[in-house]
């Protein structure tokens, strides 16, 4: 119960701290604009006009951003069901399906903290020291 809270609440702040970063449109922007409906669905998929809206466009669809979406909602639901113990698996799974570096950081991330949970520090510093010294092979050497 208690991962699922910390991860609503961090999902609460962090949707706290987009809104405060992102200037909120003005009443003449929001009139001029086309409304969105379930008439309308290419009015949806337009991106927000001007370069940030088109970088958070790409970003949203980027099939990174995506694969982690499904691995947290997963957890989540995992943590609902009460199959704490199936997540470690889900991720060493992702490990043995990807050689990307960002989702391969994300997993080894998700198994320490997991395997930190119940108070195996020594477990969960074992993976990050693997994913450490995986990165290290990546480093360019100079």
């Amino acid at each position: 119960m208690k991962p699922l809270l910390l991860t609503v609440a961090g999902s609460i702040a962090l949707g706290l701290a987009a809104a405060a970063v992102l200037p909120l449109p003005s009443a003449q922007a929001a009139a001029s604009a086309p409304a969105v409906s379930s008439a309308n669905p290419a009015a949806a998929a337009q991106p927000e006009p001007g370069r940030r809206g088109e970088r958070r466009a790409a970003r949203q669809n980027s099939p990174v951003l995506q694969t982690l979406r499904n691995l947290r909602e997963l957890e989540r639901l995992y943590l609902i069901d009460g199959r704490a113990r199936d997540i470690a698996g889900l991720y060493r799974d992702v490990l043995d399906k990807t050689q990307h570096p960002v989702v391969r950081q994300f997993a080894y991330r998700r198994i320490a903290r997991n395997e930190l949970q119940p108070g195996d520090a020594d477990k969960a510093i074992a993976t990050l020291r693997q994913s450490l010294d995986e990165n290290l092979r990546r480093l360019p050497a100079q």
